[in-house]
């Protein structure tokens, strides 16, 4: 599970900011709250700010770190790094992006990160932060790696990492056991659209084909948002025909050469047809002919959602609410904080603009973050409404209405509109 991550000198990210997923000492829906390796953990946050105030740059900062680590190995001596540093003020231009995460791993609590600029690794670091308490396994500067005794793995390979690629990553190819668990971790920690959803269709539509229980729970996850069909049935279509026809022909006639005759499943969903005399019959129909875009973004989101909830992995979406009732929102979201339909501990990060769920029936308020961004200098700044504090110094209460409050900006992280 996702502990925290720390992101500075990244696009609006000026300074280092860490959004955290530990569980603050609060009372409220303590049933949400999961335990592992000795840490109160959340299932579920949810991400508020105004546009362009940094949430979509928090969550590219999430996916640049496990790009440039699952990418690392493969690249090549010469060749750049994924650098977008903060570009609004000149002394930044010189220091290295600032990515780490605390995350458990087989009841093991792990501290990794890098510093590194377009060029090459600045700075590298493991540590085993089990307990509470941490041991450095490596660390790298700028003269060096240094391994610990006790992470053998590494030793030896100090001086066969090249200044582009992380040291991590270069472990892990040459078999070492926790570099290993490691980037699988990442592999798993998917941060994906919820706007350009499309992307997703054919993973769910692969997940509904098969004859396995996730298919059944992805069936059972569609029913539930009663979305207005009353089936779904799984058909074999030849490529050409399943391709969109706002699918670029390039890139068509490039994927039909390069997959000749090729077959794969196809969604078809069941209505109710009243017929002339009177009867009721069932007739199929494809999801461009007759369902609505939140139901084609439900469809092309549920493989990825179940999947998380059946291996316990960290799912992180940008715009979650996009093309969806706030109703179908909410059910997702209790699908995550539920004991019992969440068994493997899997999470949930989302930005969104949905004020509706800003309730304290749905989420604690260490699970509503906001964004905002310094007006001075345009950087962006990250807190928990557990955080927050009335004029008094006392807490924000948990029988307060988060929603009005947000609106009447007393949290932050709104828009700054002129007249």
């Amino acid at each position: 599970m996702l502990l925290s991550f720390t992101v500075g000198n990244f696009r609006s990210f000026k300074e280092n900011k860490t959004f955290s997923m530990k569980a603050a000492s609060i009372q409220e829906l303590k049933e949400f709250v999961r335990e592992d390796c000795g840490e109160s953990i959340l299932p579920v946050t949810a991400i508020y700010g105004a546009n362009s105030s940094g949430k979509s740059n928090l969550l590219l900062a999430m996916s640049t770190m496990r790009n440039v680590l699952l990418s690392s190995i493969k690249t090549n001596p010469s060749e750049p790094l994924d650098s977008d540093i903060f570009k609004l003020d000149e002394a930044y231009s010189q220091k290295p992006t600032h990515f780490e995460v605390v995350c458990t791993i087989e009841s093991k609590i792990y501290r990794y990160g890098f510093e590194y600029n377009a060029k090459k690794i600045t700075k590298e670091w493991l540590y085993d932060a089990t307990k509470g308490k941490e041991k450095l396994l490596f660390t790298r500067n700028e003269n060096g790696i240094g391994v610990n005794d006790k992470f053998t793995e590494g030793k030896g390979k100090e001086e066969m990492t090249a200044n582009n690629r992380l040291f991590l990553s270069l472990v892990a190819q040459l078999n070492g056991k926790i570099s290993i668990s490691i980037m699988n971790w990442f592999q798993h920690f998917n941060v994906i659209s919820g706007i350009n959803d499309d992307d997703f269709k054919f993973f769910s539509i692969d997940y509904l084909s098969k004859d396995s229980p996730s298919a059944y729970q992805v069936k059972d996850f569609l029913n539930g948002m009663d979305l207005g069909f009353s089936n779904l049935k799984i058909i074999e279509v030849n490529l050409e025909d399943a391709i969109s026809p706002n699918f670029p022909e390039e890139l068509k006639k490039d994927l039909l050469k390069k997959y000749p005759n090729s077959k794969i499943p196809f969604l078809k969903f069941g209505h109710k047809v009243h017929l002339n005399d009177g009867t009721i019959t069932e007739k199929f129909f494809s999801i461009e002919e007759m369902e609505s875009e939140g139901t084609k973004k439900i469809l092309n989101m549920s493989g990825p959602i179940i999947d998380t909830l059946a291996k316990g992995q960290t799912l992180v979406i940008d715009e979650l609410d996009a093309k969806l009732h706030p109703l179908l929102t909410k059910k997702i979201i209790e699908k995550f904080n539920s004991s019992e339909i969440n068994l493997n501990n899997a999470q949930l990060i989302f930005a969104t603009h949905d004020t509706n769920l800003l309730s304290n029936k749905i989420l604690r308020r260490d699970q509503i973050w906001f964004v905002e961004k310094d007006r001075n200098d345009e950087s962006t700044d990250i807190y928990p409404l557990s955080d927050i504090r009335e004029q008094n110094g006392d807490k924000i209460r948990n029988d307060r209405v988060y929603e009005k409050d947000y609106i009447n900006g007393k949290y932050g992280a709104i828009p700054f509109l002129r007249s």
